[in-house]
């Protein structure tokens, strides 16, 4: 079965300065993100995802398989393991942007992840790893917190305190109505540096989070520079908002309910069962 057609996701902002994003569908094969001849250190620098040389141009990595494929993700994938969780040779592979400063990425952690790990990750197919993507300059500390979670291990076991956490125990809404002054007031509240590290701090025990440790990682450069990349390789793909994610090539963007993410993940299997 060939996968539909996904587009670089259009981002949609809402008004409470979280993002949905649609994707849009078209044709018979999935658009992907070409990511041949592309290593971490070119986000660094800037270049764009997916260079198209010219013509006679020789390449120093050869073009993947047409279709998507867990090889197509080399270039985007995360060496380190307190970000990610699965098995590192699942046939799936998830590279997520994200961070603790962004509300839908609360609703997708909280409402549509432990389904994807209970039947995705926990069972082999699926393997998951974060980048961090502030998608406004009010998300950097949760994007930051996330980071130097993951330099002591942690960031998993602070994501399930994080992102329940930075949606304030409401549900998502989808009617298009916009927040009220009262809520955006609570949300940036919540998004700041102080209230998310105090946060971080009364929990750090419950989730064995050294925060001294912690601390020193979150205030180094070293952070801020693994966030600087992540952004600008998410930015290099397409992507400016957040929850978003690349799977064995294909992009997918914005806030999607276990139905359609497993629907999603069939599909990208399948195709990519078909070109391997």
């Amino acid at each position: 079965m060939k996968l539909p057609r996904l587009l670089i996701p259009v981002v949609v902002f809402v008004a409470a300065g979280v993002a949905v994003a649609v994707t849009v569908l078209s044709g018979d094969d999935p658009a992907l993100v070409d990511t041949s001849g592309i290593t971490a250190e070119s986000a660094d620098n800037g270049e764009p995802l997916g260079p198209s040389p010219e013509v006679g141009e020789p390449t120093t990595t050869p073009p993947p398989v047409d279709g998507p494929n867990r090889e197509r993700m080399a270039p985007l994938r995360v060496t380190d393991e307190g970000m990610t969780i699965g098995d590192v040779d699942a046939p799936l592979v998830m590279v997520t942007f994200e961070s603790f400063g962004c509300g839908w990425c609360g609703h997708f952690h909280t409402l549509t992840m432990p389904k994807l790990i209970q039947n995705w990750v926990d069972t082999g197919k699926l393997r998951i790893e974060s980048r961090m993507l502030p998608y406004e300059q009010r998300a950097n500390p949760g994007a930051l917190a996330g980071t130097a979670a993951g330099m002591q291990n942690k960031y998993w076991e602070l994501a399930e305190v994080m992102y329940p956490y930075i949606t304030g125990g409401a549900e998502p809404r989808f009617d298009g109505a916009k927040p009220s002054a009262a809520e955006m007031s609570a949300y940036h509240q919540r998004q700041s540096e102080p209230a998310m590290l105090a946060k971080i701090q009364e929990v750090a025990d419950d989730v064995g989070l050294d925060y001294d440790r912690f601390m020193t990682d979150y205030r180094s450069a070293e952070a801020a520079q693994r966030v600087a990349t992540d952004s600008r390789m998410a930015n290099q793909i397409g992507f400016t908002a957040t929850p978003a994610m690349v799977v064995n090539g294909v992009p997918q963007g914005g806030f999607s309910s276990y139905e359609q993410m497993n629907k999603f993940l069939a599909e990208v299997q399948e195709s990519s069962e078909s070109t391997s």
